[in-house]
């Protein structure tokens, strides 16, 4: 009986120890939604060492290198030996999440760091680690097969966008823009991710095209989404699935019937007047809304 209640006890015991060994990320998934990223790191940092397993340190870590990803764009442009160090740092924490337990999200911090830091050193000096971020973005969208995660699309749209084509590298233009427009539609609804919205119009304005040439173009990129093999390859021709009849919902044409810098226009005039509306307005999304419309009245 002595040894049937020990058996118990311990028991009790292990189990009790799993629940307040448990970690909980609530109140650091919370601060980071209000943008307060160094209260974020701190509460990360406990519970990392909360973690009682390689799982919920991955979980913990790859938290970590997205709030990394944050505190270096909050620092002022001119400090890049800052911002190299906090990226670099959240690369570590996501190689780190990704050696523990792999997971999409893992992947997806680790080349969000390595963009950033790429950004800051400019893409000539940034193109060693191009196709490791694209290896890591691959693994998102073809293993893990995640299609919802507007940020990935945002990174992959950024990344073909900002590398040099041709013999240099693998940059394209027109593919960056079919990742930017699936970057759009897939925002969550309780997000404004105004910055998405200026880099699809950046994009647009950049390219330029005639409604003529979309009406030619968008038909041709129809029959290479149809018969790609993979998601990356598929959704480099997500602007032409439908041949142009695509009306985006902050449009009442479609694709045909519009210029790109027309829609580039209209794109960043549906955020701006949707973001009177639109609560919360974070501090950062209010910085981003006011570059947006710098340059949308630059536009008109």
């Amino acid at each position: 009986m002595r040894v049937k209640r020990l058996v118990a006890l311990t028991a009790i015991l292990l189990v009790c120890s799993l629940i307040f060994s448990a970690i909980s990320v609530t109140e650091a998934d919370a601060l980071y939604d209000r943008d307060a990223f160094s209260e974020a790191e701190q509460e990360l940092l406990v519970q990392l060492g909360k973690a009682s397993n390689a799982e919920e340190e991955a979980q913990v870590l790859w938290r970590l290198a997205r709030v990394m990803v944050s505190l270096g764009d909050d620092l002022d442009e001119n400090d890049k030996t800052g911002r190299f160090a906090l990226y670099e740092k959240g690369e570590t924490y996501a190689l780190s999440s990704i050696e523990k337990h792999p997971t999409s999200l893992g992947y997806l911090w680790k080349s969000s760091n390595i963009g950033r830091w790429g950004q800051t050193k400019g893409p000539l000096n940034a193109l060693g680690k191009a196709k490791g971020m694209l290896e890591d973005l691959t693994v998102i969208v073809n293993d893990f097969k995640t299609l919802d995660s507007s940020e990935t699309w945002y990174v992959l749209s950024s990344l073909y966008d900002e590398l040099p084509g041709g013999i240099i590298s693998f940059g394209n233009k027109d593919w960056a823009v079919s990742y930017m427009r699936m970057a759009l539609d897939t925002i969550p609804s309780h997000l404004l991710y105004p910055g998405h919205y200026k880099k699809l119009a950046e994009e647009l304005y950049a390219r330029n095209w005639s409604a003529s040439k979309r009406s030619k173009e968008l038909p041709k990129i129809q029959k290479d989404w149809q018969k790609a093999a993979t998601n990356l390859e598929k959704y480099r021709y997500y602007e032409g699935k439908d041949g142009g009849a695509t009306k985006p919902f902050y449009s009442s044409v479609d694709l045909t019937r519009m210029s790109d810098r027309q829609e580039a226009v209209m794109v960043l005039s549906y955020i701006l007047e949707k973001a009177k509306v639109f609560r919360p307005i974070k501090a950062t999304d209010t910085k981003e809304l006011q570059e947006i419309e710098a340059l949308r009245n630059s536009w008109i």
